[in-house]
């Protein structure tokens, strides 16, 4: 079997060759389809995951149905919440899920919890990853209670066009709207005005911004 080149984790280099090899005996590469559930609270817990290509979405989920998303992680990014079990001090009611077809690397949790509670650059990292994710938490209360949706949307396309290096989102507005906890409607009609001002222009399955500068200038005033 092909070894997994685990040295994309920075703290591979600060592992014993013990810890190295149960690591690779133990790692695989998973894939999910889109909008598949990978980790909620009323799943088992599934381990450390390194994006090699797609993008997941972690988002909390209300009673009433309503979803919040807390981050996007793409290629060469690392999903913590799908081994939240692990975290004693800290907890996140959040959900995982594959916002498009997901390929990763798969620590299992019992090894990666295993090796953290030795190896303190592995449990450093855990813990950054955790205080990041905090941090998205209190970022996306902030844009819910403190940005209008027509800032949230460009917030949003900016963040987006600048993570993939273009102009374009390919994206449905059903898929925006769930990305930034509203209504598909209220996105829509937002999307239209925005479009008739010229900063936009909206396609089937997508948005280009044509006026970047203005985006900008509605975000921050």
């Amino acid at each position: 079997m092909e070894r997994i080149d685990l040295s994309v984790f920075p703290f591979w280099q600060y592992l014993t060759e013990d810890e190295k090899e149960r690591l690779q005996s133990q790692a695989r590469i998973v894939q999910f389809s889109e909008n598949q559930m990978i980790a909620s609270t009323e799943m088992d817990c599934l381990g450390v995951l390194y994006v090699k290509s797609g993008v997941i979405r972690l988002y909390l989920y209300s009673e009433d149905g309503r979803e919040v998303t807390i981050a996007r992680l793409a290629e060469d990014d690392v999903c913590l919440l799908s081994a939240s079990c692990m975290l004693s001090q800290i907890s996140f009611p959040a959900q995982v899920s594959a916002e498009s077809q997901v390929e990763a690397i798969l620590i299992p949790v019992n090894i990666i919890s295993d090796i953290k509670e030795k190896n303190v650059y592995v449990e450093n990292y855990v813990y950054r990853l955790t205080t990041e994710r905090f941090s998205d938490v209190i970022s996306a209360v902030e844009q819910m209670l403190f940005m209008t949706l027509e800032q949230r949307i460009i917030t949003f396309l900016l963040d987006e066009t600048a993570r993939t290096g273009g102009d374009t989102v390919h994206m449905t507005q059903e898929k925006l709207a769930q990305a930034i906890g509203s209504a598909r409607e209220a996105v829509t009609r937002t999307l239209k005005q925005l479009s008739s001002a010229g900063v936009i222009e909206v396609f089937r399955g997508g948005i280009k911004i044509t006026d970047r500068k203005t985006l900008y200038e509605k975000v921050t005033g």
